[in-house]
């Protein structure tokens, strides 16, 4: 059901109210009104979802009668309660306003008790999606960097997590986060302070690009050359096409990013795989975090010559790096612009 825009309070319609008798028999008002739950708060229904013909109901079945929205010819926009069998009918009309939905609510309560839990328990699911969506999006706005779906590898210490499970890494300002996969649900966080080390380094399984463009290249000129030699001159321009196919595919292989990442903490240590980014454009985007833990984090009293965090190269050699990355052809125009304003507005 729509979240947004459309009709709410103030709508003012004439009611229409029908006396129906309920089938099922009479229902005790007072004992409902102790076991049932609450209303819930009058839905904002987009315009889009108000019109003639059949009602847009709350609940496409599983249930006898049903709260719905629609467009009357006389009344206009309305809520209805309506019978679902055998076929789906307008029994009662309300105005569309908050008091317009107490009316419908109650009359519900009256036909259907099942149909009344099943319709708040989905009204409180779809509110507790949107409190979810709401702070993801409040997280991914308040993250310095954010790398989605990084697959565990494994570490030392507790283990929250599983070797081989798919989560998302969070660097916030003042801790990093690991979450479930597209949820604000933490499954571990350490505070800044707390860590001792942040290392990215890449896959050795990786080939440049001039050696997927051979590659690929010389797959397909013998797919050319047997073309040519089975069907003539059409089975050249086939063979390289369908070759050069298999070709690409090949050097997609080839240049699977797999990007390590480790954290280490005080009394554990964790092992992340990103697929997604390459080493230098990751350190790049981390920068901004590096530089947080870098001010969070303890003063070594052991004198060891260990680092105690991974320090961020300087601006213009971050720019430099950036600039060869996309000479090469490793990331893309856009992925440049964006890396290279994060840059040049980190303090």
């Amino acid at each position: 059901m729509g979240q947004s825009g459309g009709y709410g309070s103030g709508t003012s319609l004439s009611v229409q109210r029908t006396r129906v008798v309920n089938n099922d028999g009479p229902q005790n008002a007072q004992q409902a009104s102790d076991t049932l739950p609450s209303p819930p708060a009058m839905p904002l229904v987009p315009s889009s979802e108000v019109y003639r013909g059949m009602p847009r109901l709350v609940l496409d079945g599983g249930v006898r009668y049903c709260l719905g929205w629609q467009r009357d010819r006389k009344a206009g926009p309305s809520f209805v309660v309506a019978k679902l069998s055998p076929r789906v009918k307008v029994i009662q009309r309300f105005p569309m306003t908050e008091e317009g939905w107490a009316q419908a609510w109650e009359s519900l309560v009256g036909y259907d008790t099942a149909a009344v839990k099943a319709i708040a328990a989905h009204f409180a699911e779809r509110e507790a999606r949107k409190r979810s969506s709401d702070k993801l999006a409040a997280l991914d706005a308040q993250s310095l960097c954010l790398m989605r779906r990084v697959r565990f590898n494994g570490g030392s210490g507790q283990m929250p997590l599983a070797k081989g499970q798919m989560s998302d890494l969070r660097f916030m300002s003042d801790r990093v986060m690991v979450c479930a996969p597209g949820s604000p649900e933490v499954i571990l966080e350490m505070p800044y302070q707390d860590v001792e080390t942040v290392d990215v380094s890449g896959s050795d399984s990786t080939r440049s690009g001039g050696d997927v463009v051979l590659a690929t290249l010389g797959i397909g000129l013998l797919g050319a050359l047997i073309g040519l030699l089975v069907l003539g001159l059409a089975g050249l321009i086939l063979g390289a096409l369908i070759f050069g196919m298999i070709g690409a595919l090949v050097g997609s292989n080839w240049t699977k990013v797999e990007t390590s990442i480790r954290l280490r903490g005080r009394d554990a240590e964790y092992y992340f795989v990103n697929t997604d980014k390459r080493p230098e454009a990751l350190r790049i985007e981390l920068s901004k975090p590096l530089i947080a833990i870098d001010k969070a984090g303890p003063v070594r009293q052991d004198g060891g010559d260990e680092p105690a965090k991974l320090a961020p190269e300087p601006v213009p050699d971050q720019l430099s790096r950036l600039g060869t990355l996309l000479q090469q052809g490793l990331i893309t125009r856009d992925e440049f612009e964006l890396l290279k304003a994060r840059l040049i507005e980190q303090p």
